[in-house]
């Protein structure tokens, strides 16, 4: 089945139209895996992009065709402003290209930041998820097994990795050089979110040397990630109090609605000189917009990180081009195997359908004698051997003993000198 991809991502939209996806993507998964023709499917969803990977027959469509831009208007271009009144237009590619596309969002070479360190983790983990729903097979998962192969060389082989800042340490840069934070090791910091990003936040605050960091307590799931990453519970409760004392407030939730919301911002400002730094790294804004005109408050969203991504190196750039179009030939090799199947299928029927013809003709009992195994496992040779034997002889009559005598190496695994030599004795 062809393969087939729906993807609403930061090169082509703006991040709110993401998260407008990304909704619709979670409303539908069910229905779209479970609509005739669909053979697999996976739903990529990061805080830049939502991508359906689907296998289905050519005539299906998941979204329907007036939400699908024309063949010269995908990826040209950003679309126009979503509003509420119009459709969300998805972009649309299907064959080969979709394998081309997956390999370079693995790579980290389609993100936001190119050489985002989490995207392959992304991917992997939105794959792991499709196997355990039972959403995923074939050529698809082959498909996304070399993609995640293919991003651990580029890791490993090139530094696009360590060029291509991630998400995360671009907005933590940005805080930083907006010179209103104290040192890294004197700031106090709110997380909210125990995620993915979450868990990167907590990281690279670490490697930059900060040491209090303090979790709000937004779910079950705060105790647990507390423990493992060493920060501090602040109950809900006190989360006024905890965003006066706090220098930087990193949110990476996004539930679908604001966590923190004008009012309690505004209430943490009791003093004159107070100022709160805040990065909102939610696919679903976590902070009312609203925050951002508080006076002494400084806020960056997603939209604001993407326009301060660095530039990076074009040798690592073409390197990891490199790897992906090795990966890519191994991709297209199993793809070629693969249209084989149904030809080893037959061939193996011919040669169950000889056996079990043979194996009608025994004599019934449990002891069959000696001289009658032998001959039906002769027969079935000379079954076996009868349709070669006369292509053999209509290639000799049309000159074409070479090409047969090669195509039999091939699939027998001889070399051809050998099949030479033992027609050359057969005709002695």
């Amino acid at each position: 089945m062809p393969f087939q991809l729906y993807t609403v991502n930061h090169l082509t939209h703006s991040l709110a139209e993401v998260a407008q996806a990304a909704s619709q993507a979670a409303e539908k998964e069910s229905e779209w895996f479970e609509t005739p023709g669909v053979h697999s499917l996976v739903l990529v969803s990061t805080c830049n992009r939502v991508e359906i990977y689907a296998s289905a027959d050519p005539r299906v469509r998941l979204v329907p065709a007036h939400e699908l831009p024309s063949e010269t208007q995908q990826f040209e271009a950003p679309h126009p402003p979503h509003t509420e009144s119009s459709a969300l237009a998805w972009n649309f590619i299907e064959g080969r290209a979709v394998a081309e596309h997956l390999y370079r969002v693995a790579a980290g070479l389609d993100s936001m930041v190119v050489g985002e360190a989490e995207v392959a983790g992304q991917v992997r983990r939105s794959f792991t998820r499709a196997q355990d729903l039972g959403e995923v097979h074939g050529l698809m998962v082959r498909m996304f097994e070399g993609a995640l192969s293919t991003a651990r060389k580029v890791a490993s082989k090139t530094e696009l990795t360590g060029l291509g800042r991630s998400v995360v340490s671009v907005a933590l840069d940005v805080a930083e050089e907006s010179g209103r934070l104290p040192q890294w090791r004197q700031a106090q910091v709110l997380l909210v979110g125990t995620g993915a990003y979450a868990g990167s936040t907590v990281a690279q605050l670490r490697a930059r040397g900060v040491r209090d960091i303090a979790n709000i307590s937004t779910s079950e799931r705060v105790t647990a990630f507390a423990k493992n990453h060493g920060t501090r519970v602040v109950s809900a409760a006190d989360l006024v109090s905890a965003l006066h004392q706090a220098d930087l407030v990193v949110t990476a939730r996004g539930i679908g609605a604001p966590v923190l919301r004008r009012e309690q911002v505004h209430a943490s400002l009791a003093d004159p000189d107070s100022s709160l730094t805040i990065l909102d790294l939610a696919l679903h804004r976590d902070v009312e917009e609203s925050v951002r005109d508080l006076p002494g408050v400084a806020l960056w969203d997603l939209e604001d990180i993407r326009h301060r991504v660095p530039a990076l190196a074009v040798s690592q750039v073409r390197r990891s081009h490199e790897i992906i179009e090795d990966g890519l030939s191994e991709y297209d090799a199993a793809v070629a195997a693969r249209h084989m199947d149904p030809a080893i299928v037959q061939l193996r029927a011919i040669f169950q359908q000889a056996a079990a013809a043979e194996i009608d003709r025994l004599p019934a009992g449990d002891m069959i004698p000696r001289e009658v195994a032998e001959a039906a496992i002769h027969h079935v040779i000379a079954k076996l051997a009868h349709t070669p034997t006369v292509s053999a002889h209509m290639a000799a009559e049309a000159g074409l003993s070479t090409e047969w005598v090669d195509a039999l190496a091939t699939v027998w695994g001889l070399t051809p000198d050998v099949l030479e030599a033992a027609l050359n004795a057969e005709v002695r």
